[in-house]
């Protein structure tokens, strides 16, 4: 069995909202971005299982996303440190850190459970994996969340003009070392 860690320094988590409504153009797409992640695979022959987790206090917010192109410039730092509060007081409340855990028969496909205080949601997703050199091993994929799923209260803007589409799209491209 071979062991891996994760290097943060070349791994990338990316959360993207979209606001859906009467009055969602005057909401913003946010795209939030997950630092210091913390995770570890262990490989054996083709099958393989996970376990990252994410700080919610060390999210962030990268800026507004227009189309696929994000604006880090469309926010002021007082609007993204209130989403930032907003969301862990909010709408992730009482998780200080979401799990995921991963496995899979074959690297070309996971079956995932994503945790957080309020529930969990199972997914089943293709990924993308190559050897980047030096034993380290890259994952990359995206997925569709569901926030009802992880019993996420409905987000939703003043006087419910728009709130947050219930599936969130999460990018990822994941760098694991070999460990020790």
């Amino acid at each position: 069995m071979n062991e891996l860690l994760l290097d943060p320094g070349a791994s990338r988590l990316i959360v993207r909202t979209r606001a859906v409504g009467m009055l969602a153009r005057l909401a913003h797409d946010l795209e939030i971005t997950a630092s210091d992640l913390r995770g570890r695979a262990r490989l054996d022959g083709p099958s393989w299982t996970a376990e990252i987790a994410i700080d919610v206090p060390k999210l962030r917010v990268a800026g507004v996303v227009r189309g696929d192109r994000l604006d880090p410039n469309a926010l002021s730092a007082a609007d993204r440190r209130d989403i930032e509060q907003r969301l862990q007081r909010e709408v992730l409340r009482g998780t200080d850190v979401v799990d995921v855990r991963a496995s899979g028969a074959t690297r070309d496909r996971a079956e995932v459970r994503v945790q957080v205080a309020s529930g969990s949601a199972a997914l089943s997703l293709p990924l993308t994996s190559r050897d980047r050199g030096d034993g380290a091993v890259g994952v990359e994929g995206s997925c569709q969340v569901s926030l009802a799923a992880l019993g996420v209260r409905e987000v939703k803007g003043p006087l419910g003009a728009f709130k947050v589409r219930d599936g969130i799209e999460v990018l990822f491209d994941l760098t694991l070392r070999p460990a020790g």
